[in-house]
């Protein structure tokens, strides 16, 4: 149904939906507590840095 090379970008999209999802549902629950630490700001700075990375060394050694 679903071209393979496809999956990887289907599968990003899903986790990103899930927790944009989430992190909504948490923040209506807890309105009073959002605090942005250290660490939140850099897995939000270099989280999608580090995805692009992974997938981009998985491509290169899968193709060879």
């Amino acid at each position: 149904m679903f071209d393979k090379g496809n999956l990887k970008y289907f599968l990003i999209w899903s986790i990103s939906l899930l927790l944009s999802g989430l992190f909504k549902l948490i923040g209506y629950l807890h309105s009073n507590v959002l605090l942005i630490n250290n660490l939140h700001l850099l897995l939000l700075v270099f989280g999608p840095a580090l995805l692009v990375t992974i997938i981009l060394v998985s491509n290169k050694f899968s193709n060879s």
